[in-house]
């Protein structure tokens, strides 16, 4: 994946608003690296991806020629210099490196209980394809295999286009299988859920007990929830997730909380965290802007002029989640971890769906795009990356449509280069791909709605960290530069 340029963010408020001009910092014989720097009238932040460091005005000018290889000891510049070099070299690992799975997800079937209004899956009340449970059994030999030669854990996912606790039976018995093949190859296993929480209390307690994590789907009080998350018949669900979320905390169960934000809940983000964190007590809670497709029609849909408002009301909702000691995150951008779109070629995921129909497809496949939950639209889309050989009960990878797709997939718009958060940040996925031709910009023709969003936040989160900083310096009186790691 491509890295930008090195640039200098000329100001606090240019960085929240994306204006960089470039100028590098290198040293010679070097490459150039993604190193940033603004400025406010009483320090200058120095950032790296990965790493910040703040240091007074006076001396910002002396400590920027300390920044490049170490020549006796570690210095805050030299672990600025070597974050921008991870950074590129954990990039081009993704983009050309060996696909090494470390992630088993399993989309179970695409039934549903509920009639979400903006679900992009759209999924069916009827009985539909499930996950074949011999294609469970051959992936996840692939995966296990993997994890033991790379000493990781195997985690695997239950989720999908429907909700994967419907059939119970299927779920125990891929779990039995998984666990047998982990135990098999000396790994350890993590299992993660994600549920709506329309369950009755004996499955609370099962899920409770199998799974080490669970994401229990919740939108906010009950206006907004039970408007957006209804059952089938038009009548709400929260009284139902509510119970769920008791029977897991009481359980003793880990739990995250998943919100979707439409542009009906916009504006309600504070309300909304602070219901949840009141009602659940969770581990964490995901706030994620709705995804385009299926029945996320124009009515939910968040587009370019919604952006500043999103990060506004997020930011507040993240303050009254702080109050209870509970992160308030989206995926979009995470600064604590170096990560690009979504796609699973590049996350080392072998992510399933269901077959359909006959031949040797039937089975199901593996997807690069989680945003396709059955066989024939991935085989339509082209995006299938393995399959069961039904002769051999093998999962063989294709690791040629793999690289393609990698090189396909790698493609940022031309604003992308000079970013600050080009290395944590999902761009428009999963709303615009390169595979269908979109540069990824919005309705006008400039950055859309997600890289607006993405950039904001990011900016956030490095200059709360910088005020921080900044503020133990003067305590301190020693006029010295400090540095941490972004999380």
């Amino acid at each position: 994946m491509t890295a930008p340029v090195v640039v200098n963010c000329d100001d606090r408020a240019s960085l929240l608003l994306g204006a960089v001009t470039a100028i590098a910092v290198t040293r010679a014989g070097s490459d150039r690296r993604p190193i940033f720097r603004w400025d406010n009238s009483d320090y200058a932040t120095f950032y790296a991806p990965g790493f910040l460091c703040v240091v007074g005005q006076a001396g910002a000018e002396r400590f920027q020629m300390t920044i490049g290889p170490a020549v006796s000891g570690t210095t805050w510049g030299t672990e600025l210099w070597r974050r921008s070099g991870l950074a590129i070299a954990e990039f081009e690992r993704m983009r050309e490196g060996p696909f090494e799975p470390e992630c088993l997800t399993l989309y179970m079937n695409n039934e549903c209980n509920l009639n979400c209004a903006y679900c992009h899956t759209d999924p069916t009340p009827q009985p539909a394809s499930r996950l074949d449970l011999d294609l469970i059994t051959a992936a996840a030999e692939v995966v296990a295999e993997a994890c033991c030669q790379s000493a990781h854990p195997f985690t695997v996912v239950f989720h999908g286009g429907g909700e994967p606790t419907l059939h119970r039976g299927q779920a125990e018995e891929a779990l039995v299988r998984v666990r047998a093949i982990a135990a098999r190859h000396g790994v350890d296993t993590f299992l993660y859920i994600a549920t709506n929480g329309i369950l009755s209390e004996a499955d609370a307690v099962w899920l409770a007990r199998e799974f080490d994590l669970v994401g229990l789907s919740c939108d906010g009080p009950p206006e907004i929830h039970n408007r957006q998350r209804p059952r089938w018949d038009g009548s709400g669900s929260l009284h139902s997730v509510e119970r769920t979320g008791r029977i897991l905390r009481d359980e003793g169960c880990r739990l995250h909380v998943r919100t979707t934000i439409t542009r009906g809940s916009l504006a309600h983000q504070a309300e909304i965290a602070r219901f949840i964190c009141q009602q659940f007590s969770p581990e964490e809670i995901h706030f994620e802007p709705v995804y385009l497709g299926g029945r996320a029609g124009p009515l939910a849909g968040l587009e370019d002029q919604h952006a500043a408002e999103f990060v506004a009301c997020l930011l507040e909702a993240r303050s009254i989640a702080r109050e209870y000691r509970v992160p308030l995150t989206t995926s979009g951008t995470r600064p604590g971890s170096l990560h690009g779109p979504f796609c699973h070629p590049f996350r080392n995921v072998i992510n399933l769906v269901p077959g359909s129909g006959a031949g040797r497809g039937s089975a199901g496949l593996a997807t690069a795009c989680f945003k396709l939950t059955n066989a024939d639209s991935v085989r339509e889309k082209g995006v299938g990356i393995g399959e069961l050989n039904r002769e051999s009960g093998h999962f063989e990878i294709d690791l040629h449509r793999l690289q393609s797709l990698r090189q396909r997939l790698d493609v940022a718009p031309p604003a992308c280069n000079g970013c600050f958060n080009f290395y944590h940040c999902a761009r428009q996925c999963p709303d615009a791909c390169p595979l269908d031709g979109n540069r990824e910009q919005g309705s006008t023709g400039e950055p859309g709605f997600r890289c607006r969003v993405q950039k904001a936040l990011a900016s956030a989160i490095l200059q709360e960290t910088a005020a921080r900083l900044w503020a133990e310096a003067k305590n301190s009186r020693d006029g010295e530069p400090r540095g941490t790691a972004i999380s």
